[in-house]
Parts: C-alpha cells; sequence; structure tokens
C-alpha cells in the first residue's frame, strides 16, 4: 500500500495552517501573539519535516535536523519571551548619591560633606 499521496497531502494541509499562522505573525495586535505565532509556525515545521523524510524514505536522517531545529525554536522563543519580559519592565530610579565616603567613619555626616551644584549653601557644624 503506498501511503505517498496521503503524506504529500499532509504536507500541503501543514504548509497552509503555517501561511495562516504567517498572518497572526503579521497581523498580530500584541507581541505575543506574534511570538505564539512564529513558535507554531516553527513547531508545524519540525512536523513538516519528518514528513519529507517519511516522504523520501529516509526519516533517520531527518529526525536529527528535526530535533535540532526544535531545540533551535524552544531557545529562540525562550530568549524572545525574556527580552520582551525585560523592555516592558520599568527602570527603576537611579539611587541617591551619598556624599559621605563609605570609609568615613560614624562621626562624619551628611552636613560635612562638600557642597555640589544642588546645594550651594553649605551647613557649618559647631
Amino acid at each position: 500500500m503506498n501511503l505517498e499521496p496521503f503524506f504529500i497531502t499532509l504536507v500541503v494541509a501543514i504548509l497552509f495552517l503555517m501561511l495562516c499562522n504567517l498572518y497572526r505573525v503579521v497581523a498580530g495586535p500584541t507581541v505575543i501573539d506574534r511570538m505564539l505565532g512564529m513558535n507554531v509556525i516553527g513547531t508545524k515545521t519540525t512536523v513538516l519535516i519528518v514528513l519529507i523524510g517519511v516522504i523520501d524514505g529516509r526519516v533517520d536522517l531527518f529526525i536529527d535536523i528535526t530535533l535540532a531545529y526544535a531545540l533551535l525554536n524552544f531557545i529562540t522563543t525562550l530568549a524572545a519571551a525574556r527580552f520582551y519580559q525585560r523592555l516592558a519592565q520599568p527602570t527603576p530610579p537611579e539611587p541617591k548619591e551619598s556624599l559621605v565616603a563609605p570609609s568615613a567613619g560614624p562621626e562624619v555626616e551628611e552636613a560635612d560633606a562638600p557642597a555640589t551644584a544642588s546645594s550651594p549653601v553649605r551647613k557649618e557644624t559647631p
């Protein structure tokens, strides 16, 4: 029994579904939709590579390629998610600089520090 026409039909159907997901990647309203669309396209590509291996009769060769591609797809999705997570976080305010050196003892107070442009008046301690 020859199953090659069945597998070719599956390949064409998967390519059509990949085109549908490509629309989501291009027109996705949010970054998450675009990332999810690309991840689904990558997953369908791995299935497509296995089906091409079945049609060609060399599944053992194509399984190695599929595993490498699936791992690359997974790592890329994690990296993109991490990037957009950091991009969405607000930047913390800059810490206020201390005018007293950290090595100065407790006898040196903030008032003994040199005046800066933001505080033109220097406080004198008795």
